[in-house]
């Protein structure tokens, strides 16, 4: 039988018998989240086997990089048929582009994306254009973008590059504790861990400082933090960020964030001190590239 729909396939632990089902539905992936446990959708659908009655219950989540299909006993593999989230031929090259092209200098990619900023805000600031409330709001949103490269790519590099690093950073995460590779894609793929965990990377929300701040914890054995009055700095800014970007810059109760030059300045020299302090971690390794 062939399926051209999302399908999951495994083996009824009953009969032996294979279980290839059609997915009832593909559960989305909420970009806009702000927190990775709340863009990840799941869904459960129920399976029967055909050949001897008994019941499943398999588990779809949408990691944003393609579907994972568990079973509630979570000692059966389940293999997903036809995801629609990851395509295998990869048409446009996307993901190893971005795989192959991670920039050898992230700190100057910052220093150039933040100079813009700053240039474009004074400008504007100068001329005493109406609009500066609202082009505020953005720069302060391409602050957070610059930021949010800068932290994924040092990150990725540094455990793509340093096998050390990499197992530090999954025997120091809690939340993949639980996560399992299959025996057959190890055996198919030398590069399966290595890839597991750059998939996992990707996925994170690297404006959640606090998290992320665990990470480079464990992969780098420091904090992304400076010092307490950069930490607050930041922290500060983070709400202002959310509503920003998810509420046209209005706080919950509707009113508008007024956001100014001086808040531009204060949250650059912040994430400036940020990326200095890592940039020196970096370079008292040995590995700034």
């Amino acid at each position: 039988m062939e399926f051209s729909l999302p399908s999951v396939k495994f083996v009824c632990s009953g009969c032996g018998a294979t279980i290839h089902t059609i997915l009832e539905e593909v559960p989305p992936y909420d970009l806009m989240a702000d927190r990775e446990s709340d863009a990840q959708g799941f869904v459960e659908q129920a399976v029967e086997c055909t050949e001897c009655d008994r019941q499943f219950r398999v588990g779809i989540r949408n990691t944003g990089a393609g579907l994972a299909a568990v079973l509630e006993d979570e000692n059966t593999p389940v293999e997903v048929i036809n995801d629609p989230i990851a395509s295998p031929d990869d048409e446009w090259g996307t993901e190893a582009y971005q795989r192959e092209n991670l920039p050898n200098d992230p700190g100057q990619i910052f220093k150039f994306a933040t100079y813009d900023i700053d240039f474009v805000a004074s400008e504007v600031e100068s001329g005493g254009h109406g609009s500066i409330a609202a082009l505020n709001r953005m720069l302060l949103v391409q602050y957070f973008s610059a930021i949010e490269a800068y932290l994924s790519d040092r990150l990725i590099r540094l455990v793509l590059d340093d096998p050390k690093s990499m197992s530090a950073l999954v025997r120091g995460n809690k939340e993949w504790a639980a996560e399992k590779i299959s025996v057959v894609e190890l055996a198919s793929n030398p590069d399966a861990f290595r890839d597991w965990v750059h998939t996992r990377l990707r996925e994170l929300m690297y404006h959640n400082f606090v998290k992320i701040d665990q990470y480079y914890r464990s992969a780098l054995g420091s904090t992304i933090f400076p010092d307490e009055a950069t930490k607050k700095i930041l922290m500060e800014f983070v709400p202002v960020r959310h509503d920003c970007v998810h509420r046209y810059g209005r706080d919950h109760d509707g009113r508008e964030r007024t956001i100014s030059k001086a808040d531009l300045d204060k949250l650059g020299s912040a994430l400036e001190n940020m990326v200095a302090h890592l940039e020196g971690l970096f370079v008292r390794r040995g590995t700034n590239g």
